[in-house]
């Protein structure tokens, strides 16, 4: 495992650490509820944030409180629905009217799995049969939104949700009231593009997890490298 050189002495300066949590911290798995974070995830996190000079947060689709289950860290920043859910801030009240008319416009497939977060609603098709996948994100695309929300295409998986948000916002407000640590994002997804696009502008560290094109700078494989990567930011001796 051989991790960007570029990156290793990035931990010498007081960091923002701002990780997404599945396919990032966590392998993707086909049930969310079983998304456990990579051996070794939770000891780098909380070395991270007992580091006298380095700052760590997550951003997720998910609630927040499914991550704080995940990674038993109650001091852990954790922002929660792209965006929608900050910590001591109330979050607005969902629109369960516009979830009911979604859900009731959805295909009936085998295989396809249903997220309701409360807030949004996510259709994963992981485990819909290969030759279906096509038809289930093109019938997706086609769904009429309720005004002012936005269908957000993942990784074998697309969500519904209001509009105004994401975690290019997310990060941008968090970058500019921690100066003057430089922020540093790490995600695997399509969702985390916006993300990298905002740290470009606002002069940050970029880093992707896994394949596929992206806007990032710097690329690792997998949350394995994550980890050596936190790893070596808190102090750690990994030199891989």
């Amino acid at each position: 495992m051989t991790l960007p050189p570029a990156l290793l002495p990035l931990g010498e300066r007081p960091l923002l650490i701002l990780c997404d949590y599945d396919g990032t911290l966590a392998p993707i798995v086909a049930r969310p509820e079983e998304a456990w974070p990579e051996p070794g995830a939770r000891e780098a996190l909380a070395r991270l944030l007992a580091h006298p000079q380095h700052r760590v947060a997550v951003l997720t689709g998910r609630r927040a409180a499914q991550v704080q289950a995940f990674l038993d860290l109650p001091d852990l920043l954790v922002v929660g629905l792209h965006g929608m859910e900050w910590p001591g801030e109330e979050t607005a009240p969902p629109d369960t009217g516009a979830l009911r008319r979604i859900t009731a416009q959805l295909p009936d497939l085998p295989g396809l799995r249903l997220e309701d977060k409360g807030w949004t609603l996510a259709v994963h098709y992981r485990e819909v049969p290969e030759p279906l996948q096509r038809e289930v994100e093109a019938r997706l695309s086609e769904l009429p939104l309720p005004p002012g929300w936005e269908l957000m295409a993942g990784k074998k998986v697309r969500e519904f949700r209001p509009g105004g948000f994401g975690k290019g916002r997310a990060v941008r407000r968090l970058a500019r009231r921690s100066p003057p640590h430089l922020p540093v994002f790490l995600g695997d997804d399509v969702t985390d593009e916006e993300a990298f696009e905002v740290l470009r502008e606002e002069g940050g560290v970029t880093v992707k997890v896994g394949d596929g094109p992206t806007l990032a700078e710097h690329r690792v494989e997998g949350p394995d490298q994550v980890v050596a990567l936190l790893q070596r930011w808190a102090g750690g001796t990994s030199s891989t």
